[in-house]
């Protein structure tokens, strides 16, 4: 188990996965995503800034309509180790009142740290606000530069042996052409082996 709890991947044995998204400050809004999910019956999870909320207001509430759940991905998706006790606190709290508000659901306990940076300070003052870190297995590296063509994303998923995927926790984001492209495929040849697609909470269960 890493410090406090921290999740990087779920059980093995169950065949599932779960697929998570992104939403930094950034990130454009994301119909084709959503629309990709639904016709293949899966549901995720997104971790998403206030900001971006706040933002992309009907993008956000779409996510729970739909049936997925969110995180929390704090407000401005700072580099939470390099910011005061004080401004990490306000950073998840102001994130979680503005998510629970347009959500209807609460995502405590599912946050993940902007850019995957956090260290055991960071992490102390997650889980007593009553958060987990939920980190990944995989990256599909669509975020990452040069940008990536779908081709790139399906295969960096696809390619990974059953035993690689088993309980895997895949990173992906919200506003990537790219990665609403490769999803179609992606999904087909996961469920075509066999596994779940779930979201965290399934996955954690």
């Amino acid at each position: 188990m890493k410090a406090f709890g921290e999740v990087e991947r779920g059980p093995r044995g169950r065949s599932e996965i779960a697929l998570t998204f992104d939403a930094g400050a950034n990130a454009e809004c994301f119909d084709d995503l959503i629309a990709a999910l639904e016709s293949a019956h899966v549901h995720s999870t997104f971790f998403i800034t206030g900001n971006w909320a706040q933002r992309n207001r009907t993008c956000a509430e779409a996510i729970t309509k739909h049936g997925h759940e969110v995180g929390n991905h704090t407000w401005n998706h700072l580099d939470l180790t390099t910011q005061s006790d004080a401004v990490v606190r306000e950073e998840i709290a102001r994130a979680e009142v503005l998510l629970a508000a347009i959500s209807g659901q609460s995502p405590r306990p599912r946050w993940r740290a902007p850019f995957g940076a956090r260290d055991d300070r960071v992490l102390r003052i997650a889980a007593n606000l009553g958060y987990r870190s939920i980190y990944w297995t995989i990256d599909a590296l669509d975020s990452v530069e040069p940008r990536k063509a779908p081709e790139f994303i399906i295969d960096r998923i696809t390619s990974k042996s059953d035993a690689e995927l088993d309980g895997a926790i895949i990173l992906m984001h919200v506003g990537e052409k790219s990665t609403a492209d490769a999803l179609p495929p992606i999904i087909a040849n996961l469920q075509g082996r066999g596994f779940h697609l779930v979201t965290i909470s399934k996955l954690l269960q």
